[in-house]
């Protein structure tokens, strides 16, 4: 076996559907934990940031260790480690 994707139509429409429902679940979600950890937490904020504005929202700070975005009047907590 070889590190490469299978062209199985079977093998795909497989792949396919654990993208989707990766996509749904995280569309459904109300918090999640940052996967940024490091020392650089500010340009990790303001580029998370640009990129929620980008999608129509805005991010706002909730606290020392929580951000909120708010994008159509859905709210996502973001939990910093």
């Amino acid at each position: 076996m070889q590190d490469e994707s299978s062209n199985d139509p079977r093998d795909q429409a497989i792949r396919a559907a654990l993208r989707d429902a990766s996509t749904l679940a995280a569309m459904v979600v109300t918090e999640l934990t940052a996967s940024y950890w490091g020392p650089e937490r500010s340009v990790y904020i303001a580029t998370l940031a640009a990129y929620v504005v980008d999608l129509g929202g805005r991010l706002e700070e909730a606290g020392p260790k929580d951000l909120v975005a708010d994008v159509g009047g859905r709210r996502i907590t973001i939990r910093l480690g």
